[in-house]
């Protein structure tokens, strides 16, 4: 076995080996695999701003969209993965994945498609789930 082989391997033990004295197994992310068996936790997901907004098509919005995350008692949660996502049509998201800051706000830029009308964009977090909407006007 060559030496390079004999490092990784002694870093992945170690690794495991002192990951969750370290505190790397907790780091919330494990609330969000989906496929795991591991419950969600439950969420509140909050618009701060963005909805409603009025912009040229395939232009971005003069506004970013913003959400806050809250658990159960309402304090906000740092770190959690948000997923950005428009409806066929209605653009793009950047970026389209948002981490939450320390005061539970993940944010992104809509630059709407490029058809006039109606537009949908969806901030998603596991089961937590709100529908941002536009007007596309030339």
């Amino acid at each position: 076995m060559s030496g390079r082989l004999r490092r990784v391997r002694w870093g992945i033990a170690l690794a495991l080996a002192l990951g969750p004295a370290l505190g790397l197994a907790g780091c919330q992310d494990l609330l969000q695999e989906p496929d795991s068996g591991i419950a969600l936790a439950p969420v509140r997901l909050e618009v701060v701003a963005g909805d409603g907004q009025t912009g040229a098509p395939a232009r971005a919005l003069p506004a970013p969209l913003r959400v806050r995350i809250l658990d159960a008692e309402g304090r906000p949660m740092t770190r959690m993965w948000v997923e950005w996502t428009a409806d066929a049509g209605s653009g793009r998201a950047t970026p389209r994945n948002t981490f939450t800051d320390a005061d539970g706000i993940a944010e992104t830029t809509w630059t709407l498609g490029p058809d006039a009308g109606n537009q949908e964009l969806r901030a998603n977090l596991g089961q937590a789930r709100f529908v941002f909407r536009a007007t596309a006007a030339p």
